[in-house]
């Protein structure tokens, strides 16, 4: 399937970074120190799943560090709400990163 890139929007990155301190090593401690030629390759093609995400309108999850981000559920919520493509950790956290067609919003 071919993804069209909107060129049509503007696209805006809103970024939200909480007073909450989540040291990359200690965010790391919650991923596994070695993966499988299995996942490795899984995980590349969440990469590109990202972008078709972020192309289709989708939702991204971080299921692994969003439990250790105070509020980050809500703030997915909320930025879901405000009418985001998606919304998800920025690298290992604690910021936020969500994609958006309109800078009011």
């Amino acid at each position: 399937m071919k993804l069209k890139f909107p060129e049509e929007k503007d696209l805006f990155f809103v970024l939200v970074t909480p007073e909450f301190e989540a040291p990359t090593k200690n965010m790391r401690v919650a991923l596994p120190s070695k993966i499988s030629m299995q996942h490795h390759v899984w995980n590349c093609s969440q990469a590109g799943a990202l972008v078709a995400s972020v192309l289709q309108g989708d939702v991204i999850v971080e299921p692994k560090h969003a439990p250790l981000i105070p509020g980050m559920e809500a703030v997915k919520r909320a930025a879901l709400q405000a009418g985001t493509f998606g919304c998800t950790i920025s690298g290992d956290g604690p910021t936020t990163v969500a994609l958006i067609d309109d800078e009011a919003k």
